[in-house]
Order: structure tokens, then C-alpha cells, then sequence
């Protein structure tokens, strides 16, 4: 039979001391819907969390409770600050044994089965929890970790894995997914310093009166330089007037970004360089539109030498503001010398960046489960965009921009997400537009207009390379960018937060399988 070998437990409570009733607890751990941490709010995890569909999981999961004897459904949810961010997982772990020792205080010398329910980085709280029970004296020593539910919980290969000190010989994982679910497969893979810093000085308010202005613009003044020849006494005095309105707006909103970027304090990061880089280009800019603007309320009234295309080239300077357009997206060949590509694979860089750590996810607990049974749980059929026929496109689309990260090509990465929002017939026409205007331009604007024509050029081939037609026609007409089945902004939210919008079957019965306090012999269904 072999040497059989016995542990010495750590703690044991006397028997005569044990309370023998099984209880059952379920304890909800939010996660990250905000994947970027752009909208900068805090403890969002609450019961609208997991009650915002009409078909929602509490509600459902509730009426499990009267059929057993002993289910505990933890009501006052926890909550942590939901960011995608390495210390934050940590801190809210802790935050999840202190919560369950303080409302479960009455049932520290009983037997207590936790089932844990995690969405997205909830779910690497929870693994984190499972680190920090094994030594950690505020646990009690006769609670064990029953079942853990994964909703579309991005697997670290390195931090966060699953401790099995605590869990119960029968733990059951179970596993939600949505393949069409990008931040579980992409997204998550970046685990961002706390962007708090970034967002607390900016307030959209300050940005409202350029907002306005330009909400006051008549566009159709505009439709005049199509003509051969402009009015003198009325369509040029209009035209010049709309611009000059235009212009405003754009300064005033150049100057609040500008003033917005300065007062961030970059205390975590090291972006001083680019962020001065950035500055001095939209200086130029502010600069461009102070000047233009005078110019354009000087004159929308008796124009000396009258109103024209050549006349309104002629005031508008638009050397001045192409140049700053050429420099920010100057490129030359591809991905790798293109400055705000390189600008922005700086920024997400990590350490120096705002990136703590890139690490490729699995979509699997498999790797930490070391022998414990797993439910799968495919949802992908579920989601209203399996409906559009899309399926091959968005798993090659998804797959690129991974392989892209595999290969550690942040600027591919970044072009593949951006080319989503825009169509490659749009570049081929503002290539045309700008080769057009060769023809009517010269100097200095003829040689600012060549060089933009250029980079356009090679944008338009990488946008053609990348773009992939995930938006049905009729979905872009019916949905806004956010929601829109099928976009970059669906795919990392929508999609994402729909393991948490209903009980899945799948997860009821597996829940129904772990439970151990017995079922009620009284429970009558209504």
C-alpha cells in the first residue's frame, strides 16, 4: 500500500465545541464593466449590478433560498472599486474576508460552505480571496470554499492563481464564457495603474461652452465653397461668419484640453516627455485657431478683394494647421514609424506606461484547477449578436489583434482596434479630396497638403489591412457606437457583462449541486 503520510491539521475546534448545522453562503463579487477605468467611478458594485436586466441573476437566485434548509444569499453586496487594476484586486480580497467575517460573525464555530460568484476580475478576487484564507487567522478554520463561479473571469497565468488550502475536497468550478467577449480574451491582459489620476481633472462642464458653440455653427454655409462663384453682400459675409464660430469652438475646446492635460499629476508613471511633446503640438494648434478666428470676425463683414475659395484659403492659413496634423500623425511605411501610434504604445506601456503588467489571459480556469471538476458554460449562441452571421469574422478579428500582442506590437494592436471605427472607403475619399486639392493650392499649403496626402496614404493601406466588417449596415444605423452589435465598444462591454445578466442553467445546476445544507421538505413552488 505504501507509506501513508499524515499533516498535522493547524487548528481544530473541539468537537464538544462544534455546532454541527451546514449552512450555505453565496457571496456576489462584481467585476470589471469599465475595463479602461475611464468612467472613474467607485463602488458601482452593488445589487444594481447584478439586477440590471430584466431577467437578472439576484432575482432569480433568490428563489433558491426557501428550498434548502440552511442557504444563506449574502444581501448587502460587497463592493470594491471594480478597476482593472493589479492593487485593487488585492485590497478588495481583503476587503471580502473582513465582510464575511463581520455579517457572519454568529457562524464562526459552524461548518460554512462559501460559493463564491465572480464577474470578469471578481473572479480574480475571488483567487485572490483563496490566497489569503490559507494563513489568514480572521478565517475560520472550519469554513471551507464549496463552488466558485467564473463569469467570464480573464485567467492570469502568473498573479491572482487559485489556492486549494481552503477549498473543499468537492470544490465544483464553474465556468461562463462569450466568445465574443473581447475584454476577457484582449482587454484584460493590460492591467492599468489606477487611472483616477487621470480622470479627476477632467470634467466635461469646461468642454460644454466649445460644445455649444459649435452646436450653433450652420453647416449649410459651408456648402457655399462648392460654388464657382460666392455672393459678395450675402453668402460670403455667412460663410465667413459660420467659420469664425467654428474656429471659436475649436479654441476654446484645444484650450481647456490643453489646460486638462497640464494639471494632470503623473505620479505613478513616467509620460513628462510625451505629455510636453503633446502640449507643444496642440499650442501650435491653439495657436492657428486664435489667429484664423480674428481673421475671419475681421472680415465676414466688406471684405477687401471680396469673397471666394481663394479668398477663404487665403484666411483660414490652413498650412499652419495641416502642419500640426502631419506631425502628429506622421508615418512613413507602416505601424512602427507612425508618431501617434508610437505615442500611444508609450503611454500603455508597461512600467513607464500606464500598464502595471501585461500578462495573455486564459479563458479557462483549467491551468489552476489541478483536478477539480469544471463546468463549462458556453453562452456564445446567447448573445443578440450571434443573430448577425459574424461569428468567423469577429473570432479572426479578436485573433489578430491577440496575435499582435503575442508578438508584443503595441502598435499594431492599437492600429487593428482603431481601424474598427473607421471604413476604408473613407480614407480612399479623403485621399482623393486632398489630392484634389493639389490642384488648388500652392506654397507652403501645397507642400503641407502633399505630405498629409502621403501619410493618408499609408493609414488608408493599414485601414484596409485591419478593418473587419463586424457591424451589420442595419446596425449602424439603429444603434449608437457604444451599443452597436458588432463594434469595439459592444464587444469589450455589452458583450462582456452578459455572463452576470442572467442565472444560466448551467450555473443553477451546478449550484444546486453543490449546496449542502439539504434541500427543505416543506418548499412549495408558488
Amino acid at each position: 500500500m505504501g507509506d501513508i503520510k499524515f499533516k498535522e491539521p493547524r487548528f481544530v475546534i473541539p468537537e464538544a465545541t462544534r455546532d454541527k448545522t451546514l449552512i450555505d453562503v453565496v457571496m456576489f463579487v462584481a467585476g470589471t464593466t469599465d475595463p479602461i477605468n475611464t468612467e472613474g467611478l467607485k463602488h458601482q458594485a452593488n445589487t444594481k449590478y447584478w439586477q440590471g436586466s430584466p431577467a437578472n441573476f439576484w432575482a432569480d437566485i433568490k428563489e433558491l433560498k426557501l428550498q434548502y434548509l440552511n442557504l444563506h444569499i449574502e444581501g448587502n453586496f460587497f463592493s470594491w472599486s471594480g478597476d482593472n487594476n493589479t492593487e485593487e484586486r488585492n485590497a478588495a480580497a481583503d476587503r471580502l474576508l473582513d465582510l464575511l467575517g463581520r455579517v457572519y460573525t454568529g457562524f464562526k464555530r459552524k461548518e460554512v460552505h462559501l460559493h463564491l460568484i465572480g464577474h470578469s476580475h471578481g473572479g480574480n478576487v475571488i483567487n485572490q480571496f483563496t490566497n489569503l484564507i490559507e494563513t489568514d487567522k480572521r478565517f475560520p478554520a472550519l469554513w471551507k470554499v464549496k463552488s466558485i463561479t467564473y463569469l467570464s473571469t480573464p485567467f492570469f497565468r502568473k498573479k491572482h492563481q487559485l489556492n486549494h488550502a481552503k477549498l473543499h475536497k468537492s470544490c465544483q468550478l464553474i465556468n461562463v464564457r462569450n466568445q465574443y467577449d473581447l475584454t476577457q480574451q484582449l482587454i484584460a491582459d493590460f492591467s492599468l495603474v489606477n487611472l483616477e489620476v487621470f480622470l479627476q481633472g477632467f470634467h466635461l462642464d469646461n468642454f460644454e461652452k466649445g460644445l455649444n458653440i459649435f452646436k450653433t455653427v450652420d453647416t449649410s454655409a459651408f456648402k457655399h465653397l462648392l460654388n464657382v462663384w460666392i455672393n459678395d453682400d450675402t453668402e460670403g459675409p455667412f460663410l465667413w461668419r459660420e467659420t469664425a464660430k467654428a474656429l471659436q469652438a475649436i479654441n476654446v475646446l484645444t484650450n481647456e484640453f490643453i489646460k486638462y492635460i497640464k494639471a494632470i499629476n503623473v505620479v505613478k508613471v513616467n509620460l513628462d516627455k510625451e505629455r510636453e511633446q503633446f502640449v507643444s503640438l496642440l499650442n501650435k494648434f491653439l495657436h492657428w485657431s486664435y489667429e484664423t478666428h480674428g481673421t475671419f470676425v475681421r472680415n465676414s463683414s466688406n471684405r477687401a478683394g471680396g469673397y471666394g475659395r481663394k479668398e477663404f484659403l487665403q484666411d483660414i492659413k490652413l498650412a499652419s494647421a495641416i502642419g500640426v496634423f502631419n506631425e502628429l500623425f506622421a508615418i512613413k511605411t507602416g505601424v512602427k514609424d507612425s508618431y501617434i501610434l508610437n505615442l500611444l504604445a508609450r503611454i500603455f506601456a508597461v512600467n513607464t506606461g500606464l500598464t502595471d503588467s501585461i500578462e495573455l489571459n486564459s479563458w479557462t480556469p483549467k491551468d489552476q484547477a489541478k483536478g477539480l471538476s469544471i463546468i463549462p458554460i458556453d453562452i456564445t449562441d446567447k448573445d443578440p449578436y450571434h443573430s448577425r452571421g459574424k461569428k468567423g469574422l469577429c473570432d479572426g478579428f479578436i485573433k489578430g489583434a491577440v496575435g499582435a500582442l503575442q508578438q508584443n506590437n503595441l502598435e499594431e494592436l492599437l492600429m487593428r482596434l482603431i481601424s474598427q471605427f473607421i471604413k476604408p472607403v473613407h480614407m480612399t475619399i479623403l485621399y482623393y479630396v486632398l489630392d484634389a486639392a493639389e490642384v488648388f493650392v500652392t506654397g507652403d499649403l501645397d507642400d503641407e497638403v502633399t505630405k498629409l496626402r502621403k501619410s493618408i496614404s499609408v493609414y488608408s493601406t493599414l485601414v484596409k489591412q485591419f478593418h473587419v466588417e463586424l457591424v451589420t449596415k442595419a446596425d449602424e444605423k439603429d444603434f449608437e457606437l457604444k451599443v452597436r452589435p458588432g463594434g469595439v465598444p459592444y464587444l469589450a462591454t455589452v458583450a462582456h457583462s452578459l455572463s452576470h445578466t442572467k442565472f444560466w442553467p448551467g450555473v443553477e445546476s451546478g449550484l444546486r449541486g453543490a449546496f449542502s445544507s439539504g434541500k427543505n421538505p416543506g418548499y412549495k413552488k408558488k
